[in-house]
């Protein structure tokens, strides 16, 4: 090991330290040889398979920093370095959360994907050790270790090599821009947002119009890919706007983390279209049903919030106003003044819409979305939708089938 590999670690671990996160180093034949710091809280093994598979991509793009998410809420960075002699080293950068993940999202990806409940509590324990930033924090760590880690050669920076794929940057930059800054893109796109917002039903109409006129390949070629990606770049384009717009960060993550976990388990990009447009609906009936931010006190937003994230477990009126040290009857009063709900009827209200995206886009059974929200049995989740809803779960699955439409 020479000095250039001891100043590299030196510069590994200070950075470990500084971004309070864990920075991993692999050999060309995918083996861990360093981490930093000393001891880390590894993933579960059922997050392997993904990891590696970023790793495998990044190869395509030799000393370039590459941002990576997967399907279990991480993002987290890959830097390839490739010697003479053709071999690898990789550098590992993460994983960050954007938000706190708790038992509730990791036993909706656990049904999602079909995995083994028994790496529920490994896998709550997991996320509760990893950092939680927001984008604006994550693009500076991104500017922070472009200017850090090691370039192709001493004498030249990365942006001043000229590769065949920096012409092809400049060439699509030149195209995105010359579209996405014409008149006519400008006044879709402000005629959707102001639509959007106002959860009027013309913003769909509008997206469709948007959306035929200003799509880029966004997969490297992989027309599949490239799909899933535009879907997932207007999914955070829609839960940005749903939050400024007073949407309880709860609710709106919810139905983010919902679609870009479901998105990825499509193979076919009619399905994807379909499925883009029912995400367009989803948002739009969050927003029709939206109250106005400044009438909602902080204290109903951090109740929501709690609610959001422990769908699956007993909760109550009691429960929750002991997490948020405030008491019962101040908080039920203040909720239904500010919702117009009892926190009772808003906990059903929260558990049968999330029945309704189960039922509407995957083929869970009965009982697995019973056990995803939490329902002592599948039997009480039939009656309290049918209250709700005036049907049960599967007449519900039945009727959206035969008219082939979303809900």
């Amino acid at each position: 090991m020479n000095s250039g590999h001891f100043e590299l670690f030196d510069l590994l671990k200070d950075c470990s330290n500084s971004f309070q996160t864990p920075i991993l180093v692999f050999n060309n034949n995918e083996k861990l040889i360093r981490h930093f710091p000393d001891q880390f809280h590894r993933p579960p093994k059922i997050f392997h398979k993904e990891l590696y598979q970023r790793l495998r991509e990044s190869k395509s793009k030799p000393f370039q920093l590459q941002l990576f998410s997967d399907i279990y809420y991480q993002y987290f960075f890959f830097y390839p370095i490739k010697n003479h002699a053709g071999d690898f080293t990789y550098i590992g950068i993460g994983p960050y959360l954007m938000q706190e993940i708790g038992k509730f999202q990791v036993r909706k990806m656990l049904v999602l994907y079909g995995m083994d409940f028994s790496y529920e509590g490994e896998t709550v324990e997991y996320f509760s050790k990893l950092p939680v930033i927001d984008m604006k924090k994550l693009e500076s760590v991104e500017r922070l270790l472009n200017s850090l880690l090691p370039g192709k050669t001493e004498s030249r920076s990365i942006g001043q090599i000229p590769t065949e794929e920096w012409e092809d940057y400049r060439e699509f930059k030149s195209n995105h821009l010359n579209a996405k800054f014409s008149r006519h893109l400008l006044e879709l796109n402000e005629n959707f947002n102001r639509y959007f917002k106002q959860g009027d039903g013309r913003a769909l109409k509008e997206y469709q119009k948007l959306r035929r006129s200003s799509l880029f390949p966004l997969g490297n070629g992989d027309e599949l890919r490239s799909a899933k990606n535009n879907i997932i770049t207007l999914i955070s384009k829609l839960t940005r706007i749903a939050i400024e717009e007073g949407i309880a960060k709860g609710e709106a993550f919810s139905l983010h983390d919902f679609y870009i976990n479901y998105l990825e388990s499509k193979e076919d990009t009619d399905e994807l279209a379909l499925l883009e447009l029912t995400i367009v609906q989803a948002y739009l009936n969050v927003m029709k049903q939206r109250t106005q931010n400044s009438l909602v006190s902080p204290l109903v937003h951090r109740a929501k919030n709690y609610i959001y994230q422990n769908l699956t477990e007993e909760i109550n009126l009691k429960i929750i106003a002991e997490e948020l040290h405030v008491n019962p009857n101040y908080l039920s009063s203040i909720f239904n003044k500010d919702t117009g709900v009892s926190i009772t009827t808003y906990i059903n209200d929260q558990r049968v819409k999330e029945a309704k995206e189960l039922l509407t886009n995957t083929q869970y059974s009965l009982m697995e979305i019973s056990i995803l929200l939490g329902y002592n049995s599948q039997s009480y989740f039939t009656r309290v939708f049918k209250k709700h809803e005036g049907m049960s779960p599967k007449d519900f699955r039945q009727k959206l089938q035969s008219a082939h439409l979303p809900y």
